[in-house]
């Protein structure tokens, strides 16, 4: 399948399970539509521990939650859009 992401002048969005499992996902992208960015790029998926780990990196030893933050996104399904 051929991605629509631009990878240029955009921010990565992370809606996090609790979220997605509470049925406000819609809702989020609404407002995002809302404020008038355009969403390039959507994906639902599933974190595993070692991916989550990688792609919160970035935050570890500056984040006091790193550890529950990472158990959070493994519980259920993310979706990330790509924002312009």
């Amino acid at each position: 399948m051929k991605s629509s992401a631009y990878f240029t002048s955009c921010a990565c969005c992370v809606i996090k399970p609790h979220a997605v499992a509470n049925g406000d996902a819609g809702r989020i992208i609404d407002i995002i539509l809302e404020e008038g960015f355009e969403i390039s790029a959507l994906e639902m998926f599933t974190l595993d521990k070692p991916t989550a780990e990688e792609f919160f990196e970035v935050y570890r030893g500056v984040l006091p939650e790193f550890v529950a933050l990472i158990d959070h996104m493994t519980t259920g399904p993310c979706i990330a859009l790509e924002i312009r």
